[in-house]
């Protein structure tokens, strides 16, 4: 995964994310605030020799020595010597462990100050630890100073406090600024996680960008959702003004675009899907009425021979068709019939074939395809879904042009990179992809232009032409079917 796959999968969960965000950097922000706050008073001690003595060299060798014993004079505020007195002193409701959980003293750099610090939840008992641990840390050093035979010392050390310690008027901690920011890169951290666990685990086509991990081939259009792609008719025949209609018209151009004319094999074009149900049948339907309303001749083939779906969406009799012509049982006469326009024409799947793959794949079934490509401006193949069997990529590898059909929300993510893999292995190119039951975006004023609106812009449109139940064996109004209707 690249930066762009992961900024399309941070994108395809954006809203998720920022809930994340908020829920955490909140929640964290609540639990610090909610915290017990801690104030940290702090007093400056000097350490130095009793000494009389002015020598410059003496007192720099004096203040070199208690520099090399700060270290030790530090350690000591931790200690029960010190810690005890203090607790006895103050009256303090605590241990010597726990008193020492809350002071702290360090050297200043290279000087013999010391800073020795309190922490508590009431800023004048911080102030006040602070003084005493001061006081008594200088207690247990002059009291503790003897010369070798005994004696005490003349020139003990002395600790001077140069910086008292008073209550502070703010509490060190909780910080809900520090928390605040801690919270919101956590937020973020788990946003990020869960974003990417969640698209680990879909397994379903939900964007553009998943077809592209897998399919490099450019999209040429989008079909959203819509009743009209369900109906008895093409939509450009049904509905020759709508919208669903033009986008059916920029699929075409489009294809046009990435299939040049000139390209040998490339008005042969077989549209199949990785499985079942994502709309390559509607499509091929479609498509070939596109072509066939600007007075192009086409040819729609149904060799999807395991479902066929052609001859009752358009509702022409599919009792004879291409199983027929393949055994050489009829002539093209007589499978082929006419639909709408004088040179729209269409080739049913025929009889039920025993071995379809076996009749697809002959060598006569490639020289019928050759065949069609030479006589017609277009020819459309429906086949059967990639998943179910490879005719398309047969068909592609004897020189048909394929567009993959993948329908979102419908595909798998394991469907399509099988088929890619598949395709790939056999040195297939996919020409063009048309994203099925696209995801409506916005038209904004760009209806306005059409004079004819969509009867039902939103609806259930069936995967594969004629399946699960739609009317689509029903001539639509105004439209007949023979072979010498208009």
């Amino acid at each position: 995964m690249n930066i762009f796959d992961l900024l399309n999968v941070l994108r395809k969960y954006l809203l998720l994310e920022l809930a994340i965000l908020v829920a955490v950097t909140g929640g964290i922000t609540w639990a610090v605030k909610s915290e017990t706050p801690v104030y940290t008073a702090s007093t400056q001690v000097f350490v130095r020799l009793q000494t009389q003595s002015t020598d410059l060299g003496s007192v720099n060798s004096d203040s070199q020595a208690i520099q090399r014993q700060m270290s030790t004079y530090t350690s000591l505020v931790k200690t029960e010597s010190v810690l005890q007195p203090v607790i006895d002193n103050l009256g303090l409701d605590m241990t010597t462990e726990e008193l020492a959980a809350n002071v702290a003293a360090a050297a200043n750099g290279d000087t013999t100050l010391m800073t020795i610090s309190a922490n508590s939840s009431d800023p004048k008992e911080a102030a006040q630890i602070a003084n005493e641990v001061a006081t008594t840390l200088n207690n247990l050093i002059i009291n503790n100073l003897y010369t070798d035979d005994g004696g005490k010392l003349t020139t003990p050390i002395k600790f001077s406090v140069v910086q008292k310690a008073y209550a502070p008027a703010t509490p060190t901690s909780p910080n809900v600024k520090s928390g605040a920011f801690k919270g919101a890169l956590a937020g973020f951290v788990l946003a990020v996680v869960v974003a990417l666990a969640l698209n680990f685990m879909d397994k379903k086509i939900r964007q553009v960008s998943d077809i592209q991990a897998y399919v490099k081939a450019p999209v040429i259009g989008n079909l959203p959702k819509n009743q009209l792609l369900a109906g008895s008719a093409p939509a450009i025949v049904a509905q020759p003004a709508g919208v669903i209609a033009e986008d059916i018209r920029r699929v075409a151009v489009n294809l046009s675009f990435v299939i040049p004319k000139d390209m040998v094999g490339g008005n042969l074009v077989v549209v199949s899907s990785g499985g079942p149900n994502e709309g390559k049948s509607t499509l091929a339907v479609n498509l070939a009425a596109a072509y066939a309303e600007k007075g192009e001749k086409v040819l729609l083939v149904d060799a999807d021979l395991r479902k066929p779906s052609i001859g009752r969406y358009l509702g022409v009799n599919d009792a004879v068709g291409l199983t027929n012509l393949a055994t050489g049982q009829v002539e093209a006469d007589t499978a082929i019939q006419r639909y709408w326009k004088e040179g729209f024409h269409v080739l049913p799947s025929g009889a039920k074939s025993p071995n379809p793959s076996l009749l697809l794949g002959s060598k006569t079934m490639l020289a019928l395809l050759e065949r069609f490509s030479i006589e017609y401006d277009h020819v459309i193949v429906d086949t059967s879904p990639m998943d179910v069997a490879n005719d398309a990529a047969i068909f592609a590898k004897e020189g048909a042009r394929l567009v993959l059909v993948v329908g979102q929300n419908v595909a798998t993510k394991k469907s399509l990179r099988g088929v890619a893999a598949e395709l790939d292995m056999v040195d297939v190119p996919v020409m063009g992809v048309v994203v099925n039951y696209a995801e409506a975006g916005k038209r904004s004023k760009s209806k306005y232009y059409y004079y004819a609106a969509d009867a039902s812009q939103t609806g259930d449109a069936d995967g594969d032409a004629g399946a699960s139940g739609s009317k689509a064996g029903k001539p639509g109004k105004g439209h007949t079917h023979r072979k010498d209707a208009e």
